[in-house]
């Protein structure tokens, strides 16, 4: 079984990725579970016809007791179907209440649910995709790096500068805990956002950090449309370029082997090395 964490800073469309790289799994006959780890439930919205509930409130409601609970109280099943008869599932991690608590609490008991109710076994999952929100300062987020759930990790960024700044501390997370979680990265990908320089700068910056770029993703207004229809370029425009380029970028994640321990940087070095290429 594979498992995948996808990072990037909010907003950078991780959670558009992460829902196009489920449908190139499952167009592969295989069984996907892909579990938004925010304190928002938005993660599969391209995936599902509504929001699911969260774990985190499931949890809640069932005074945080696991005896009673089923693997279908906190993962949905998408209605998407593919020739080749792969399933996606759906779970959303959720979060507390804005300024009660921390954002990573979600992640961590989502996981643990995840363990404690024997899911992966119990849906013979072969890939799961944790679509993680890019603050990795807090501990929660970092867990499935941390405690080695996700072996293999790729970030979703842009050339803006705290966009990278994101890939920077991912690159220093996977550094701090390889001996423990043996987690690397396995490349950027590239959501292109009209920087100047842009893609130079972030090919130049894969590899000061020793990594690779696994695919870039234009500037595009079809995606933002299908976006806005709750569906994935896959099911309204499948003749699309940008259909062909998730296409590529989930057969490049599907075959890769270049995972890498990366280099770090620090801020102040990277925005010095930033620098030069918007002036």
């Amino acid at each position: 079984m594979r498992q995948i964490a996808l990072y990037g800073k909010g907003g950078i469309g991780k959670s558009t990725v992460a829902s196009h790289l489920s449908c190139t799994f499952a167009e592969r006959g295989l069984k996907v579970l892909q579990m938004g780890c925010s304190p928002k439930n938005d993660s599969t919205y391209l995936l599902l016809p509504d929001f699911p509930p969260t774990i985190l409130d499931v949890l809640s409601k069932n005074d945080f007791m696991y005896d009673d609970l089923e693997p279908s109280d906190i993962v949905t099943e998408s209605p998407l179907r593919f020739p080749a008869g792969g399933t996606i599932y759906c779970a959303e991690s959720g979060g507390p209440e804005p300024g009660v608590g921390c954002g990573g609490k979600g992640v961590v008991e989502a996981i643990e649910t995840i363990k404690k109710l024997n899911i992966l076994k119990a849906l013979s999952i072969d890939v799961v995709i944790y679509d993680i929100l890019g603050d990795v300062v807090c501990g929660g987020f970092s867990l499935p790096i941390r405690q080695g759930f996700a072996q293999e990790t790729y970030v979703v960024t842009s050339g803006e500068f705290e966009a990278l700044y994101q890939v920077a501390n991912v690159s220093k997370a996977i550094k701090r805990f390889e001996v423990r979680a043996g987690s690397r990265l396995g490349g950027l990908i590239v959501n292109l956002r009209r920087v100047k320089n842009e893609q130079q700068m972030v090919a130049d910056f894969a590899a000061k950090i020793g990594t690779q770029i696994i695919g870039v993703i234009p500037y595009s207004q079809t995606v933002k449309q299908c976006g806005g229809d709750g569906k994935t370029v896959f099911e309204c425009a499948p003749d699309s370029l940008e259909a062909g380029i998730y296409r590529g970028i989930g057969q490049k994640v599907f075959d890769n082997t270049h995972l890498v321990i990366p280099n770090t940087i620090e801020f102040e070095e990277l925005y010095e090395w930033w620098l030069p290429y918007i002036n």
